[in-house]
């Protein structure tokens, strides 16, 4: 039987996930490496070009930088307010800075870390990241992460 203890709860899926992943991994690299192998080449043969030529190299890194920056500011922050915050940025990197741009972006932002907050932290009761940003009310009985 597994003990899971309420508080850090939210880590078994992608501690599942990255499992399975990894698992996904190998399977990927034997059978491309076996048919590699059964074509007369090497099991492991030299890549080809792994980026398209004049690829969008700010979309590529903002992601990545984005992406690191969203994980490590989550159980500092909390998961609703780090969410506004980097889902915002997410558009804005994809989509452009024009007016236009800027408040749907704003209205999408602000419609889906909401629900997703309420309907994961509140009505499934699943624990999500908190930090300094989560609100407890207690005369209700649940949490903002």
């Amino acid at each position: 039987m597994i003990n899971v203890v309420y508080s850090t709860e939210h880590w078994i899926m992608p501690i599942i996930v990255m499992g399975i992943l990894a698992i996904l991994l190998v399977a990927v690299i034997v059978t491309e490496g076996r048919a590699r192998v059964q074509a007369g080449k090497p099991f492991f043969a030299k890549p080809g070009r792994f980026f398209k030529e004049n690829y969008d190299k700010l979309k590529l890194f903002g992601t990545l930088v984005l992406f690191a920056a969203y994980i490590f500011c989550l159980d500092i922050i909390g998961f609703t307010v780090t969410s506004l915050i980097f889902v915002f940025l997410f558009n804005v990197l994809y989509t452009g800075f024009g007016k236009k741009q800027m408040i749907m972006s704003a209205v999408i932002t602000v419609i889906a870390v909401l629900l997703i907050s309420i309907l994961f932290g509140v009505v499934f009761n699943i624990t999500l990241p908190d930090g300094m940003c989560s609100i407890t009310f207690a005369n209700f009985g649940f949490t903002i992460y």
